[in-house]
């Protein structure tokens, strides 16, 4: 007897390390980034990764916007200057940055043709992050998910303004982003509940996709959702893993709750694995809510453009 698959109305992503690898491409992105900076700064790479971690941990984010800006090392060698100047003469370690961003940000294979497919069913398809809503942005318009996503909720990001300017920011605007709370964390379930709501999608309908059990599938199934593991998201190369432990602002406590992303909880088990993300159309069947209303966005919910470049 063939098992009837749970019809789903909506669609939540986690994106980071759900639709591509995060750790693959910002690791070695930021490892270019330090070899060049360091040779325009006279410091030793060793010296500015360690300047980097000390601001992300004083901003509480590992992607915190321009962190270089804000070094010891850029202080000392460039003192009493605006940001726009140590901008300019960094620049050729920012670009360094975004060369291997281009180069190694890619979906996970199945992601294009799956997404395709759910929205082509009438389903809603909508992301969710804890990356902020600057980064985030920057790796929609890179991935082209602005044409698979309907909207994006993350938290806002608080922080100094682009080095060139915030005009340039809103003028590369490529999707809605709703704004949540700077301190709006998984796996809070009434984050998800909120969701459901504004998509006008009942949470039993909903299914929630991502990498992490004790955040993505604990959030999603208190809040009464479906949840379904990206398995496949856990996987990293070990040497970039330890690169970005000893640049990033989490503490041992944080650091562990990382590694042990894949620890099932008994209580809040996901309904289905992935080991490939097109795995999705094998457990569930996509369809339109019936009578859905469309996400409803105020005009300070937009996004804010890119900070990575």
């Amino acid at each position: 007897m063939t098992t009837q698959r749970p019809v789903v109305h909506a669609l939540i992503l986690d994106m980071d390390n759900t639709l591509y690898d995060w750790v693959a491409y910002f690791v070695p992105a930021v490892r270019a980034m330090v070899t060049v900076a360091a040779k325009l700064l006279d410091v030793s790479e060793q010296e500015l990764r360690g300047d980097l971690q000390v601001v992300h941990r004083s901003h509480g984010n590992t992607e915190h916007p321009f962190a270089l800006l804000e070094t010891a090392a850029v202080e000392r060698r460039l003192p009493g200057v605006s940001q726009r100047i140590r901008h300019e003469h960094l620049l050729p370690a920012f670009t360094a940055f975004n060369e291997i961003r281009r180069s190694h940000l890619r979906l996970y294979p199945g992601v294009a043709d799956t997404l395709e497919a759910v929205r082509a069913a009438g389903c809603r398809v909508v992301g969710h992050t804890e990356a902020k809503d600057v980064n985030i942005n920057s790796r929609v318009r890179s991935l082209g998910l602005d044409a698979m996503l309907e909207a994006i909720y993350a938290p806002r990001f608080v922080g100094p303004p682009h080095p060139l300017g915030t005009g340039r920011e809103r003028a590369r605007d490529t999707i809605r982003v709703r704004v949540l709370p700077p301190t709006a964390r998984k796996p809070n379930p009434e984050i998800a509940r909120q969701i459901s709501d504004q998509l006008g999608v009942p949470p039993a309908r909903c299914l929630y996709v991502g990498d992490n059990l004790s955040k993505d599938v604990t959030m999603a199934k208190r809040a009464g959702m479906l949840a379904a593991w990206a398995r496949y998201g856990t996987h990293h190369d070990p040497d970039l893993w330890r690169d970005l432990v000893s640049l990033s602002h989490w503490d041992p406590s944080a650091v562990n709750a990382a590694e042990s992303a894949g620890a099932e909880s008994p209580q809040y088990a996901p309904n289905a694995t992935l080991d490939a993300f097109d795995e999705l159309r094998e457990h569930y069947t996509f369809a339109a809510p019936a009578g859905s209303r469309a996400v409803q966005l105020e005009p300070d919910c937009l996004g804010a453009g890119s900070a990575e470049g």
